[in-house]
């Protein structure tokens, strides 16, 4: 085997380095790493939008759109908007079907308005009704009601209901008269509405 002379290269002091080293690469994958995530989300964005868009250009545009108010015609001089006039003259029609001579009438004050009892009976008289009884009355409502005592007496009790302003009405036969007023603190305040004699 021959030999050659000693040159530089063979006063190399030694390492510890064997084969090929590649760590110099690693930097370059994690970036391609980074690359391919952001691409995914991007994707999965469009995606979704793409859905969306698809999901809305199925329905109907028509059915989000309001629908204009029906313009009302207004009402010829005459007409029968005219002749029915809701309010008092209908109350007053009602007042004069009912016989309010045939039922007793009582006027319950449980308000706690000192009064107010006195003042809506008076007010219930001079309608025409036979008050019967005016007391103190102990109850947790604060609503005003009218009850009746039997259905033949319905009738009276909206009449009486409307007269003393008074909106709820019920059947009961907790009360000795035919008609019971109770009046509650939602009204007791401003007392009854004035007598109108026509």
């Amino acid at each position: 085997m021959p030999t050659y002379p000693e040159d530089e290269f063979d006063r190399i002091a030694p390492t510890g380095r064997r084969g090929a080293h590649r760590r110099e690469a690693e930097p370059g994958q994690r970036g391609a790493y980074v690359i391919i995530a952001v691409v995914a989300v991007i994707a999965v964005l469009l995606v979704v939008a793409v859905v969306n868009i698809i999901r809305t250009s199925f329905s109907n545009p028509e059915e989000n759109v309001a629908e204009p108010p029906a313009a009302s015609e207004p009402a010829e001089p005459g007409g029968e908007e005219d002749a029915e006039v809701p309010g008092e003259e209908a109350t007053d029609e009602a007042s004069a079907e009912v016989d309010k001579t045939t039922v007793t009438v009582g006027i319950y004050n449980g308000s706690g308005v000192n009064g107010a009892g006195a003042a809506f009976g008076e007010a219930a008289s001079a309608q025409g009704w036979s008050v019967d009884d005016v007391v103190t009355y102990s109850t947790p409502d604060s609503t005003s009601t009218v009850f009746y005592s039997a259905p033949e007496y319905e009738a009276q009790a909206a009449v009486l209901a409307e007269e003393l302003g008074i909106e709820s009405i019920e059947e009961s036969a907790e009360f000795p008269q035919d008609i019971t007023a109770v009046i509650a603190s939602d009204i007791a305040e401003q007392g009854p509405p004035a007598v109108t004699n026509e």
